[in-house]
């Protein structure tokens, strides 16, 4: 069974145990692997910035590691500054970031259309979940920002992104870089997709994509890239290698949480903040790694 195949039995066992455990379960299973997997998945930037830079020197290693810190501390102020305009970017870098995951192995000539792909396909699946949430969204939003959106917004967004989406795809058709049963697929998979999102509430919707379908294909492609191999062996040498961003990581959130424990509905705000904060600085990286590694994965 190829990794395809397992990421979409995983996402059906995902949507039968929605209707199996209750809601809470569902709540500490999600941040469990949010906090473990998905943090971890964005934990190795350091090591793939030495692969990258092959002749880097300590001092050149340890100026990104600031520059990298620097740009994660400036964005997690952002939030808390000017929270509306974080919120916009972090939603724009994060549909970026998931659509280049997923068509990262398709490479087409032109880098604008390229681009367009992975932001439409990220922005589509990101206001899914929105869309498909927009009640329990909608608390988070009026906390991080102050203010809450008209629920047709996350509508409008969605329907834009796969109009997007869709004249991106008859174009990659037509210049043979898709062909009828890779879309078919990929319109499957959104199908698939519409469901979950639909019956599961939101971070129990965002869990699934983000663990199953960001965070597993991300760790899979940076072991290849930098052991030349996907096997138990080289995941223990990711984790070891970085178990010390992860734990800061962690300890970061869990020391925020506790600054504002008497707040409970800050929980929510501060997990997405947190998670929007490291992005920034994990998608320009990874982006760099596609550009450096070839295409492994056929579609």
């Amino acid at each position: 069974m190829n990794i395809k195949n397992i990421l979409i039995t995983s996402t059906f066992f995902c949507l039968w145990l929605t209707r199996q455990i209750p809601e809470n379960a569902q709540y500490g299973i999600a941040f469990f692997f949010i906090f473990t997997l998905g943090i971890l998945h964005g934990s190795n930037d350091i090591s793939i910035v030495s692969k990258i830079k092959e002749a880097a020197t300590y001092k050149r290693l340890g100026l990104f590691l600031f520059g990298y810190i620097l740009v994660v501390v400036v964005a997690a102020l952002i939030f808390f500054i000017a929270p509306k305009i974080a919120m916009l970017f972090f939603i724009l870098f994060s549909g970026y970031h998931f659509g280049e995951q997923h068509f990262h192995s398709i490479s087409h000539k032109n880098n604008l259309l390229n681009n367009t792909l992975y932001l439409s396909y990220g922005l589509v699946v990101l206001f899914l979940i929105l869309a498909l949430n927009k009640e329990e969204v909608s608390v988070i939003v009026q906390d991080i920002i102050g203010s809450s959106l008209h629920a047709n917004v996350y509508n409008y967004v969605l329907l834009g992104s796969f109009v997007v989406l869709i004249i991106v795809g008859i174009k990659y058709y037509l210049d043979k870089t898709f062909n009828l049963g890779l879309i078919a697929y990929e319109l499957f998979l959104l199908f698939v997709f519409f469901i979950v999102f639909k019956i599961s509430n939101l971070i129990w919707s965002f869990g699934i994509y983000f663990i199953l379908w960001h965070s597993i294909p991300s760790i899979i492609e940076q072991l290849s890239y930098l052991y030349k191999e996907v096997s138990w062996k080289s995941f223990i040498k990711y984790v070891q290698k970085s178990f010390l961003v992860w734990f800061i990581s962690i300890a970061g959130i869990g020391a925020l949480l506790y600054l504002f424990k008497d707040d409970k509905q800050i929980f929510l705000p501060i997990v997405f903040s947190f998670l929007g904060a490291i992005t920034f600085a994990h998608s320009f990286v990874i982006s760099k790694m596609f550009k450096k590694k070839p295409p492994t994965l056929k579609k």
